[in-house]
């Protein structure tokens, strides 16, 4: 798996789009390499470009959007 799909299906699975807090905590945590990230999706998040990065937001964004109409 792409390492962009990878974060992302993490960052989808596990974020509770009815906080707002949610998101940010959870790149947060990939980030600092908490010991909740699993060794694969850290791993992935280091091989991301910053352009892959953002991409990732902006789908997180849409679809948290969606899903709190």
């Amino acid at each position: 798996m792409k390492p962009i799909n990878l974060v992302k299906r993490f960052l989808f699975e596990n974020t509770n789009f009815e906080d707002k807090s949610c998101f940010h905590e959870r790149l947060m945590e990939i980030a600092e390499a908490y010991e909740t990230i699993p060794e694969d999706v850290y791993d992935a998040y280091e091989e991301l470009t910053e352009y892959e990065m953002w991409e990732i937001i902006r789908k997180m964004a849409v679809e948290g959007k969606k899903r709190t109409k």
